[in-house]
């Protein structure tokens, strides 16, 4: 039972508490409620003349208070809030339509603001990752560097980077610093996106060498929910890239970088351009983990990579002297 049976009924943590003590004593002075409710004398009056302006309680000749019955002093007033919730429902489904015909029709510039310049556009990144309560979810088109601004505290990330952008040379895969970072390689991404709780979403610049960028930020709208909707569904179908520790990964380097493409889609001519190498290189790379693995088949290492964790973290550079980054190994 609630400390405040009566609160509703618009009573006064004095008079609720008091109405109790009544109802248990054969009449009680006033001196002696204020003693049981721990009050001054004065506020102990106050509250017995509170209860009987609310028809709860009188005086009798004997100077003391008693309680109405209950039911004679308590339906009245539950019958009055009855009535006040019914007017307050009533009132909030006017109210509610009204909000529906004059905010539901979202003007397009309360649902899609536009940013312009770079200074603007900073600040505005800024909010939206130090708004972030629960995860920031991203679309990274083009090479694949990791995000590496720090967000609140607890707040996680999904990024989804782009097949092409992990086999461009010096921009391989997410680096493996931020243990609340997620990530995911798609084919092809529609455009650079960021998604802050589900509540608003950023459509930054295409490139940065933009000599005027804009950037678009959407709130709480049906095109908000279509973004997270695309999100959800690339995020769904992408591999993931996920880091596990196994003894049994691959000691080289190189058949970690050849590993993770392989995963990610990457033919042999892709990975032997990107990893500087001869195609035949990284087919006997390939052949080699298959046996080693245990498999047939790539179809097969892909499995076992992905079940076993099979990716350890790049070394800081690629063959050739070109500088590479970390990827992280795909979860089965």
């Amino acid at each position: 039972m609630t400390e405040r049976p009566f609160e509703a009924l618009g009573l006064s943590p004095d008079a609720d508490r008091a109405y109790s003590l009544l109802v248990s004593a054969r009449g009680v002075g006033t001196a002696e409620l204020a003693r049981q409710l721990g009050v001054p004398a004065e506020r102990g009056q106050a509250t017995c003349g509170e209860l009987a302006a609310r028809g709860l309680a009188r005086r009798g000749r004997d100077g003391r208070w008693y309680p109405v019955p209950p039911h004679a002093g308590f339906r009245p007033l539950l019958s009055r809030a009855q009535e006040q919730l019914r007017l307050g429902a009533e009132l909030l489904d006017r109210l509610d339509a009204e909000y529906q015909r004059v905010h539901q029709g979202h003007r397009a510039d309360e649902v899609v603001q536009v940013v312009a310049g770079r200074a603007a556009i900073r600040r505005r990144v800024e909010d939206f990752r130090g708004s972030a309560r629960q995860e920031i979810a991203s679309f990274v088109p083009g090479p694949a560097v990791a995000p590496r601004d720090p967000l609140p505290g607890g707040v996680r990330r999904r990024v989804v980077f782009e097949r092409a952008g992990l086999e461009a040379a010096g921009a391989f895969g997410p680096p493996p610093a931020d243990p609340l970072m997620s990530a995911r390689v798609a084919g092809r991404l529609p455009a650079r996106l960021g998604i802050a709780d589900r509540e608003v979403a950023l459509l930054p610049p295409a490139t940065e060498d933009d000599a005027d960028p804009v950037m678009l930020v959407v709130l709480p709208s049906p095109l908000l929910d279509t973004l997270t909707a695309l999100f959800d569904a690339v995020w769904a179908g992408g591999v993931p890239l996920v880091r596990r520790p196994d003894a049994q990964q691959p000691r080289s380097a190189l058949r970690s970088r050849i590993l993770a493409m392989l995963v990610s889609g990457s033919t042999d001519a892709a990975m032997a351009r990107s990893l500087g190498v001869a195609v035949r290189t990284v087919q006997r790379h390939v052949a080699a983990m298959q046996r080693e693995a245990g498999v047939d088949n790539r179809i097969q290492l892909v499995w076992h990579a992905a079940r076993h964790g099979w990716l350890d973290d790049l070394p800081g550079e690629l063959p050739g002297g070109r500088p590479g980054g970390s990827a992280r190994r795909p979860s089965g």
